[in-house]
């Protein structure tokens, strides 16, 4: 597993093309982003802008605070705008590469970091409203079996 940063959300940005050499600082709460850039040129070379994002960062965590670490399901359970279903995890699929296609929906969920696991509920076999029904209790009972 990687090591955490030492400036989470401070990032380089060197673009010799734009003439654009600095420190990117990026923080979001609630949906707002905050941003700055802070160039080499302007605070006298690498490290002193480094410095100054650093130390801006420090200012804006007082102001903001920390960010809320969410618990993995809880993270799982947001209702995604591209969610089509309106539970995220649980889809809807087409099989074109065999004839007649296979219909069917797929539950997703993740029960460990690093581990994902489906099941599959066919169309043909169910009926549309059942199979998806199916698949929603899968997810559920999938997300009640999460690690945190």
């Amino acid at each position: 597993m990687n090591k955490p940063s030492k400036t989470p959300g401070i990032s380089r940005i060197d673009q010799p093309s734009h003439r654009t050499h600095g420190f990117f600082l990026r923080a979001a709460r609630n949906g707002e982003i905050f941003s700055a850039f802070f160039t080499d040129k302007t605070y006298g070379g690498r490290a002193a802008a480094l410095a100054a994002a650093v130390e801006h960062r420090g200012k804006l965590l007082k102001i903001l605070g920390l960010p809320i670490r969410k618990m993995r399901r809880l993270n799982a359970e947001i209702v995604r705008r591209r969610s089509r279903s309106g539970i995220c995890g649980v889809r809807r699929v087409i099989d074109r590469k065999v004839r007649p296609w296979r219909k069917y929906w797929v539950a997703a969920w993740s029960p460990e970091l690093g581990v994902v696991r489906k099941k599959q509920f066919s169309i043909r076999k169910h009926g549309e409203e059942r199979a998806k029904q199916l698949a929603l209790r899968a997810r559920r009972a999938g997300l009640r079996s999460m690690k945190p």
